[in-house]
């Protein structure tokens, strides 16, 4: 079990609380992931670019050590990781980042990752972890390469993986949400004019600004939701 979040900024009268906003979010997914934790934001620049932090402890210790609450930008994930398949250390730790305009933050687990682990190693793609997390963030960053953009790239990872999952991605200019065709590992979605939302449980999203008057739903299984700059 882990907790996972994200936020798409729509308009920029709040992109100077982009940090505090994801921070407040991370901390409320604490019980769900107590050993590693981890941020990356995209700042509102022209060109963005991609800031991540992630380390052993907690939501709350990582995000004051590294001054996440203080970062500004127009979209970021994060994640809390209760380890159940390798190391608790930070190379382990989410969101993992393939590149440096991709960023990947993942609840669930891949039953075939080996096998796709092994023919993404046979194409040359070299791997830091033996994360599984990790194999879908390579996997979407090579789809990416070869001229998919991130709502195709998804589509390929549902038909290349096999397991329980839910995923959010991240580049420079999209935000996206997938879940597999079971749907088991939550996932609420809070959208308004000024933003999309996202997280494991609801009352990681309950402190945003304007929620009341939100649409609020779950995503469907196997449907890639996705939100452009």
């Amino acid at each position: 079990m882990c907790g996972i979040v994200g936020l798409h900024l729509k308009t920029p009268r709040l992109h100077d609380r982009l940090g505090e906003l994801l921070s407040t979010m991370l901390e409320a997914m604490t019980t769900r992931g107590p050993d590693s934790a981890g941020i990356a934001v995209f700042d509102d620049t022209a060109r963005p670019t991609m800031r991540l932090f992630k380390d052993v402890g907690s939501p709350r210790e990582i995000c004051e050590r590294y001054g996440v609450p203080r970062l500004s930008g127009h979209q970021g994930v994060g994640h809390t990781r209760m380890a159940t398949e390798s190391a608790v250390s930070t190379e382990h730790s989410h969101p993992f980042a393939p590149s440096d305009d991709l960023a990947l933050v993942h609840n669930g687990t891949f039953s075939n990752y080996a096998t796709v682990r092994r023919a993404l190693l046979r194409e040359g793609v070299e791997f830091a972890t033996d994360n599984d997390s990790e194999v879908a963030a390579r996997y979407i960053a090579q789809q990416r390469a070869g001229g998919a953009d991130l709502d195709e790239a998804l589509r390929m990872v549902l038909k290349t993986f096999d397991g329980f999952y839910t995923l959010v991605v991240v580049t420079e200019e999209q935000f996206a949400v997938v879940r597999d065709s079971f749907a088991c590992k939550p996932m609420v979605i809070a959208e308004t004019e000024d933003y999309a939302a996202v997280g494991s449980e609801y009352h990681a999203l309950a402190g945003l600004p304007g929620i009341a008057d939100a649409e609020v739903y779950e995503p469907g299984p196997e449907e890639v939701y996705t939100w452009s700059r």
